[in-house]
């Protein structure tokens, strides 16, 4: 009788974490104000948008874009793997809608894009 009930308990585990795998995968990140990014948000995902103040390329192609919103301002990391396709110089002053995850690097807050999908220029 332990041995079944063993046998359920880890069946519906697998079952509930596969679940859990494939439904993430539709889940979209909540909208949130730049002004709103603070340390409460580090290592959590955002969905921010607004307009791209400056654009600073790095010699391996990554990019640092200020975003502003109002009076409020966050640094978005671009890595070369998704600034790639970007042409860095038209960026300015366009608008951006960025899903990243909010890090702390060198003491300041800034939004880390991962995946070319989660950066869409307006």
């Amino acid at each position: 009788m332990a041995d079944r009930l063993l046998y359920v308990a880890v069946v519906l585990s697998v079952v509930g974490l596969l679940s859990l795998v494939f439904v993430s995968n539709f889940l979209d990140v909540p909208y949130s104000r730049v002004g709103d990014v603070d340390s409460s948000y580090i290592e959590r995902s955002v969905h921010l948008r607004g307009s791209v103040d400056s654009v600073h390329a790095f010699k391996g192609g990554s990019l640092l874009i200020t975003l502003v919103e109002d009076d409020s301002s966050v640094d978005v990391y671009v890595p070369y793997s998704v600034a790639v396709g970007l042409n860095s110089t038209a960026l300015e002053g366009s608008s951006m809608d960025v899903v990243g995850l909010v890090q702390l690097y060198e003491g300041k807050i800034e939004v880390a894009v991962e995946k070319a999908e989660d950066l869409v220029v307006e």
